[in-house]
């Protein structure tokens, strides 16, 4: 009996001391701490601004995006050029640094713009995109009648044409920069310090009249209630509880929103709409009143007590999380329900981002023939450089990118050891392209009318 003892203390021993050893080594290998520094403090701006540079150019030293030379040549350079423009101002400097971060051309390897855009300056409306073009959904008391309105042209320049220029701003996807261009397009110092507006204090902003006659009013900036309506573009959609008592309006009155709009704010949501079960994941998280996993349990319960036709799997608003695997057993569960010829409808986006287009891929992987993906593009490659995300905070500016580590392949899967992050090493699955099945965006007439276009089309097919 000792004996044995003697060898189950031992393997236990054993295995507790193989752990330690693997999370020392993965936590070493991939959350990496950004360099000391120790400036004295700045004279003057430019000092300050050839001190942040200064540390700035450390970070390809850490952070793994940069992975080819030629990515790295072009930040450097940027770098460099920078250093003979000095000094600019606090907009046209961020904008610089987030310029020769783009370069990466990572979706994660961006300067996050709502805190940008919470720095800068902005106009008292907010704009989204749909189907038909950018409209604005939110203004403040004064410009109500702009509320509702398509935009036509902002300093000058069609929307389109306003994103195809924002791009060297912005790393990654066109996907990617079209979601958070509105956290650009609401700010003139962001515009102005980029060649894209005369004035950092406002804009020419022209709009579609009710009568299709061109309305045009120059808007300035306003830092009244600034930060009320928040700095999560798809919050706007339905901000009613995040603008009560302000001077701020919707386009939107919250009676008729329709379903996905209405519960945005929940990391998961669920019910049944005749015979089809609606599942809504916003956020691999878990929250104080729902933890993900076991709500999501009992969704399966529920589901194998109801017998849905059809499920939907929204996933529009998921930004990401902490934990990609917390929806796996649910997804699997989906896979046992279903029969041949039924389908799982994945609603994605271009909000569709990090772990949230984790959770599409291993949908899309898992349900194999039974998946049918639509809505609009995800907002970012299936092959990325993520995790770590240790911020590297500039001394004056305290601009913080993020040090991201490890890369991610959801697409062929990810079996390079030296690159990839070890759980996606073991776990990641080659699930092919996520390109939407049926491209359905959201139109703003449906919006307004409080249907949602994509819900409507697969309730009707």
């Amino acid at each position: 009996m000792k004996k044995w003892l003697k060898i189950t203390l031992r393997s236990i021993a054993s295995i507790v001391v193989i752990l330690l050893v693997f999370g020392f080594a993965f936590y070493k290998r991939f959350i990496v701490n950004p360099p000391d520094h120790a400036f004295s403090d700045p004279q003057n701006l430019e000092e300050s601004q050839l001190q942040d540079i200064e540390y700035l150019s450390k970070y390809p030293d850490y952070d793994r995006s940069f992975d080819t030379q030629a990515k790295l040549d072009s930040f450097y350079r940027h770098l460099d050029q920078l250093k003979a423009k000095l000094p600019v101002s606090e907009a046209a400097f961020e904008m610089e640094i987030a310029k020769a971060l783009a370069y990466a051309e990572n979706g994660h390897t961006n300067i996050s713009a709502g805190a940008r855009a919470h720095r800068l300056n902005s106009i008292p409306l907010r704009f989204y995109w749909f189907k038909e073009g950018l409209f604005t959904i939110l203004a403040q008391d004064g410009y109500e009648e702009l509320l509702g309105k398509r935009i036509l042209k902002l300093n000058g320049r069609t929307p389109e044409e306003l994103l195809t220029l924002l791009k060297p701003w912005r790393g990654g996807t066109d996907e990617n920069l079209r979601a958070y261009s509105p956290l650009f397009l609401m700010s003139p110092e962001i515009m102005h310090a980029i060649g894209l507006g005369a004035s950092s204090e406002s804009f020419v902003l022209s709009v579609e009249g009710e009568n299709g006659n061109t309305i045009t009013q120059e808007v300035f900036a306003s830092k009244e209630e600034k930060d009320i309506p928040g700095y999560w573009v798809p919050y706007w959609l339905l901000p009613e509880e995040k603008i009560k008592k302000s001077s701020w309006k919707s386009c939107k009155p919250a009676k008729t929103a329709a379903i996905p709009f209405q519960n945005m704010f929940q990391n998961v949501h669920h019910e049944f709409i005749g015979s089809t079960l609606y599942v809504q994941i916003n956020d691999n998280y878990n929250t104080a009143d729902r933890n993900l996993r076991n709500y999501l349990k009992g969704v399966t319960a529920e589901m194998m007590e109801k017998q849905p036709d059809k499920v939907v799997f929204d996933l529009r608003f998921n930004p990401g999380g902490n934990n990609y695997h917390l929806p796996w057993p649910f997804i699997r569960s989906i896979n046992d329900y279903l029969n041949a010829g039924q389908k799982c409808w994945i609603i994605t986006d271009h909000y569709t981002y990090s772990a949230g287009l984790i959770t599409a891929a291993y949908a899309n992987y898992t349900l194999g023939e039974k998946a049918l993906i639509v809505g609009q593009k995800v907002g970012d490659r299936s092959q990325f450089w993520a995790d770590g995300g240790v911020k590297m905070t500039l001394p004056n500016s305290r601009i913080s990118p993020r040090i991201w580590t490890a890369y991610n392949d959801w697409e062929n899967g990810c079996d390079d050891i030296s690159k990839c992050f070890w759980f996606a090493y073991f776990d990641s699955v080659p699930a092919g392209s996520l390109e939407p099945d049926i491209a359905v965006p959201l139109s703003f007439y449906d919006y307004i009318n409080g249907t949602d276009t994509v819900l409507d089309y697969i309730l009707n097919n």
